[in-house]
């Protein structure tokens, strides 16, 4: 585990200092406060979306545009957040726009197949070399949850394995050992994780038929698959792990995940519902490793709700209604002309030329990040992939969850808010992303933005 700094603030001054970031940005968003209220006695907390809350309360975006957003006050940010890396065009990209009022005058979802369902699974299945057949659903998590049983059906086995820290909706079998706490002795030693729940209403018996290797540790996962890999349906992972830190996996580690899973008969599931964005094929085209389903959503419909899931025909015809017993995945808004309009225009736009693009833009936002930190003498470590960026106060190596677990919450929590006051948005968690909208400019913009706020909570800094 990377080494843990237990205190880079002063209890005193980062009090101090924490009261005034939050005082500016109380100051700065009087009418997302009161429509926080208001929305407070209609929602639980006044909020519908857990990972889009952070306190004092979250503010309300009233229009987007290009790369910038702007709030129920009439401030402008710098979007770095893209809808948790959804909106891979920032905000109103015309190709999107028009397909849409093209689309609106003659309906918007129907319960009979439209020919850009047709042409967005075209899309897909030219670009992912590991995907034969493709079908359609309304959210990554329901991507996930019919992946997985799609192996379990193929398999005839009930056991997931899946990393520590990875994160694949809210489908019960996937919400285990999401985010244990670094002090919870159930959920075992960093190199033989235990299985915990990811969240109370799950069935505690879900721990039964999920098991929880770390990221990039080959000897984990071969004592797992060597003790029970007969019983294993799918092991699930996502190349590179969002929500866990930006961590991408070693080449290394999927060629094993690969090999194991064959070795065993179980299935490789690839959560590409973030990283799709990363390569024209997916990161798994990067790492050439090809699983045998591979989950979508994010980016493949163009900012409109979308889930997807494909892989090896074999596997995929099950879902054919023509055959005498085969599997049932079915959705109100599943294939709805709107979702899968937008989605075309969105990854025709999306060429290769662009995913290079905006790759580049990431990496030089990651090495103006550690630049910015090291200055003042932050002990941090910036993270991800290609457009995807994640920075972590506190510790100065992040390779696994637990890594990333162990960062100063309350320096990220400062440092968030004080971004929002230069105008940056970003996830409280300081995940980041770039879009097609942004340019060397942008970056030039953001970097200034994070020196300022840096400069803002630097009195709390330990000297």
């Amino acid at each position: 585990m990377a080494m843990q700094v237990s205190s880079l603030v002063d209890s005193r001054t980062r009090a101090e200092v924490e009261a005034e970031v939050i005082a500016d940005y109380r100051a700065s968003s009087p009418r997302s406060a009161a429509l926080h209220e208001a929305a407070r006695r209609v929602m639980p907390g006044g909020d519908t979306r857990t990972v889009a809350f952070h306190a004092p309360y979250p503010l309300v975006v009233q229009q987007g545009s290009g790369c910038r957003i702007e709030d129920a006050d009439g401030r402008v940010y710098i979007d770095l957040l893209n809808n948790y890396t959804s909106l891979i065009h920032g905000h109103g990209h015309p190709d999107v726009v028009a397909a849409v009022e093209a689309c609106l005058p003659t309906g918007t979802a129907f319960p009979a197949p439209n020919t850009y369902q047709t042409r967005l699974a075209e899309i897909l299945t030219e670009r992912v070399a590991s995907v034969d057949l493709v079908r359609f659903c309304n959210s990554g998590t329901e991507a996930m949850m019919n992946a997985i049983r799609a192996a379990r059906a193929f398999t005839g086995r009930d056991l997931i394995v899946k990393m520590e820290g990875g994160y694949h909706g809210t489908y019960d079998d996937v919400e285990v050992s999401v985010h244990p706490a670094l002090d919870d002795p159930t959920a075992g030693p960093e190199h033989a994780p235990l299985s915990v729940l990811g969240t109370r209403g799950v069935p505690q018996n879900t721990v039964e038929n999920v098991l929880v290797t770390a990221l990039n540790d080959r000897e984990s996962i071969e004592r797992i698959m060597a003790e029970r890999g007969s019983e294993v349906a799918a092991v699930v992972i996502e190349p590179v792990l969002g929500s866990g830190g930006m961590l991408p996996a070693d080449r290394e580690y999927l060629e094993a995940l690969r090999a194991l899973t064959l070795e065993h008969g179980a299935l490789l599931i690839f959560d590409e519902v973030m990283s799709f964005r990363l390569e024209p094929g997916g990161v798994q085209e990067h790492f050439r490793v090809r699983p045998d389903l591979t989950t979508f959503a994010k980016i493949i419909g163009g900012g409109f709700p979308v889930g997807g899931f494909g892989g090896r025909a074999a596997v995929m015809e099950q879902f054919d209604p023509l055959r005498p017993e085969p599997l049932w995945q079915s959705g109100t808004f599943n294939g709805n002309l709107i979702t899968m309009a937008a989605g075309v225009a969105a990854m025709k736009a999306y060429t290769p030329d662009e995913v290079a693009r905006i790759n580049a833009l990431g990496e030089r936002l990651r090495q103006g990040l550690r630049e910015a930190v090291a200055e003042v003498g932050i002990v941090a470590s910036v993270t991800g992939y290609g457009s995807f960026v994640g920075l972590h106060l506190g510790v100065d190596e992040v390779r696994t969850y637990r890594d990333a677990a162990a960062v100063d919450k309350g320096l990220a929590r400062l440092l968030h808010l004080a971004l929002l006051s230069e105008g940056v948005y970003a996830a409280p968690r300081l995940m980041m992303c770039t879009s097609t909208a942004m340019d060397e400019a942008t970056i030039d913009e953001v970097l200034g933005s994070v020196r300022r706020a840096i400069q803002q909570i630097r009195p709390a800094l330990v000297a």
